[in-house]
């Protein structure tokens, strides 16, 4: 009952992403766990091992859970996160869900990366973000704001890179949206993207941008 909707060999040897289609939090959560536990199962049958440790393996690129998410309003189906006026097709209301998420960061973090592994994948160089900052083609970034194609406004959404697939999807997605609600409470303002490459960044750069 999982529809998948792409499926990649990712960069590190024997690594794949499978990304499933979106559903509501608790039912997304569901097919998680249902996700690992099966891949798992289908993997020992074949003689295989499946881990979802967030860095089984020095030196090379860890595993992620990237999270992507939007708001729909309830009965209409629209897609609240879009505005066709804006640069990056993002509305006031997702700004401040952005905001939201980046103010309560490191608060998520014991949540989202859970164990000592997890802290092991969070360093420079393999696409894992370090610090807290939104961007658009930026995969240093903590929330990228994939481009919204012509025709598919309903698919505006943000990504949240940090979560690793470790963590409790149940707890995950309550604190993620917690969060980004938060944010949208409070009317919190959304910081300049930060669109260069984040591991090049000097101490001094990061005072200088506010990262």
């Amino acid at each position: 009952g999982i529809e998948v909707e792409a499926s990649h060999h990712e960069v590190a040897v024997g690594q794949h992403e499978i990304d499933f289609r979106y559903d509501k939090a608790l039912a997304t959560a569901d097919k998680a766990v249902t996700f690992k536990y099966t891949l798992k199962a289908v993997a020992e049958e074949h003689g295989l091992f499946a881990t979802f440790m967030p860095k089984p393996i020095f030196g090379v690129n860890g595993s992620g859970m990237h999270c992507h998410q939007s708001l729909f309003r309830a009965g209409t189906g629209e897609n609240v996160f879009y505005d066709a006026n804006d640069e990056y097709g993002l509305s006031e209301l997702a700004k401040q869900f952005i905001a939201g998420q980046l103010a309560h960061a490191r608060g998520m973090t014991p949540i989202l990366a859970s164990l000592v592994n997890s802290y092991k994948r969070l360093v420079p160089g393999f696409e894992a973000p370090v610090y807290i900052s939104w961007a658009r083609a930026n995969r240093s970034a903590l929330i990228r704001v994939p481009k919204i194609s012509k025709g598919k406004e309903r698919s505006a959404r943000i990504e949240l890179r940090f979560p690793d697939p470790a963590s409790n999807p149940y707890l995950a997605f309550a604190v993620m949206l917690k969060a980004g609600l938060d944010g949208i409470k409070r009317g919190l303002p959304l910081p300049p993207p930060s669109e260069e490459n984040l591991y090049h960044y000097t101490p001094e750069r990061l005072v200088e941008t506010g990262v």
